[in-house]
């Protein structure tokens, strides 16, 4: 009986963490699921989108950004 009381005690503790954490990861893992879909959708209804509509403002070299992208060093 204390063999199996010291058994339950000695492996009870980490089964019951790892039963938690695997709860805690399927339902993250359900969550990145449906942002992946989500987002797969996104993809591909965007070129659709672009090819449908009129553009609102005609591009033109001169509405281009053509700032040059600098980085600042961190300070000292």
């Amino acid at each position: 009986m204390d063999d199996w009381l010291n058994l339950i005690g000695n492996t009870g503790f980490p089964i019951a963490v790892s039963a938690y954490l695997l709860i805690r990861v399927e339902a993250k893992l359900g969550q990145l699921t449906n942002a992946i879909a989500q987002l797969r959708e996104a993809i591909i209804t965007l070129p659709m989108r672009d090819c449908c509509m009129p553009p609102t403002t005609p591009v033109t070299p001169s509405h281009r950004n053509t700032e040059s992208f600098t980085v600042n060093p961190p300070p000292a």
